[in-house]
């Protein structure tokens, strides 16, 4: 299978695929290429619009930005005390303790954590396909036997097959809603139900990386259930609506319990500009609120065009639309590399469907005028 060019990949790749970044089994040109960039070194390729990482192109709000600048003389510091005080910020927030709280770099290190704890336990993982695959990549890793059940006519995760599916041996149970990279989301009521009906041993692992950019997030969320003592880590991400992809820091809600686990497997530190851009940008309401509205105005502009186009595509709640091209995929995004567009990769389970992640309104007006030519 192709590995994913796209936010969190493969744990080790991180750091953004800044400058050709090599990734398994793709040489630094290639991966570079993917997103518009020179080998290392060699300088742009063409100019690209870069809509494949689910990114915000309006990069850091104000506020982020400001704290970046005033930050960038003690970034020799390790963020002890600042990350301890970011916690206690987004611990209050959410009306939990910060021994309720854990920050990682980005959620990929959250979501990697509970895939090795479930391996450890030599438990099973369920999931669904297709969803951002890094839990079950490293769940398999560390010895972990991993079920993905397909998603539902809706393209969500079918909750009843899953509740079906759970056994003796199943220890975690990931979710991606709003899913990548479909889009789609399941409500909150019923996502609260599910987890309600499980079992004790299992820890139900739910990806809210692209909740922020829902208008109703709390309703949605699966925070309250940590309020309640239900076996679940709620992950998030300042990559999405934040615009921090490229300083790594995200963080999981749970019980204290579960949180001094996930501790003990910590596999780094966070750095002390991410953290103190993440506390600054937590607070800066305005900036998410535009960054909010300009997303949404690049999807009106994305599934409009599609409708009128007659190009079927999945309802979406985050950044990017996922339709169907009409033929191979990998035809489509190569036409649209040539057309200035980089796009995700393919799919297994829908071949024929492409996601775009969402540049400016301006790279979407041309994307969609590039959408009339080819399918025109």
């Amino acid at each position: 299978m192709t590995h994913l060019l796209t936010r969190r990949s493969l744990l080790g790749a991180a750091p953004l695929l800044a400058g050709g970044l090599s990734l398994a089994g793709l040489p630094d040109r290639a991966s570079a290429q993917a997103f518009g960039q020179g080998a290392a070194g060699a300088g742009p390729v063409r100019a690209m619009a870069r809509l494949a990482g689910n990114e915000n192109p309006y990069g850091p709000g104000p506020a982020a930005r400001a704290a970046i600048a005033a930050a960038t003389g003690d970034s020799w510091k390790y963020p002890i005390m600042e990350e301890m005080a970011f916690r206690a910020q987004l611990a209050e927030r959410e009306g939990l303790s910060p021994r309720e709280v854990l920050v990682g770099e980005g959620s990929s290190e959250i979501l990697h954590i509970a895939a090795l704890l479930a391996g450890i336990d030599g438990g099973e993982v369920l999931t669904a396909t297709p969803t951002f695959d890094l839990v079950a990549v490293q769940a398999r890793a560390a010895g972990a036997v991993v079920r993905e059940l397909p998603l539902d006519a809706q393209m969500r995760f079918d909750l009843p097959a899953l509740r079906a599916a759970v056994g003796p041996q199943t220890r975690l149970i990931y979710i991606c809603n709003p899913n990548n990279p479909t889009g789609t989301m399941l409500p909150g009521t019923e996502l609260r139900a599910f987890i309600e009906s499980l079992p004790p041993a299992v820890t139900v692992l739910v990806d809210e990386a692209y909740l922020e950019l829902a208008a109703d997030m709390a309703s949605e969320s699966m925070a309250a259930l940590v309020h309640k003592g239900a076996n679940v880590v709620v992950a998030r991400t300042f990559s999405k609506l934040h615009g921090l992809a490229g300083l790594r820091i995200g963080y999981a809600l749970a019980r204290a319990d579960l949180i001094e686990r996930m501790a003990r497997l910590k596999l780094s530190s966070t750095g002390f500009l991410g953290v103190t851009a993440a506390a600054a940008s937590y607070t800066d309401m305005q900036f998410q609120a535009e960054s909010r509205s300009r997303i949404a105005e690049g999807v009106a502009i994305t599934t409009a065009v599609l409708d009128e186009l007659g190009r079927p595509h999945a309802p979406t709640w985050g950044n990017f639309v996922f339709f169907d091209t009409g033929g191979p995929a990998r035809e489509f995004i190569a036409a649209m590399r040539e057309a200035g567009f980089s796009l995700g990769r393919p799919f297994a389970a829908y071949p024929d469907w492409c996601r775009v992640s969402m540049g400016t309104v301006a790279q979407m007006r041309d994307f969609a005028a590039a959408l009339r030519r080819h399918f025109g």
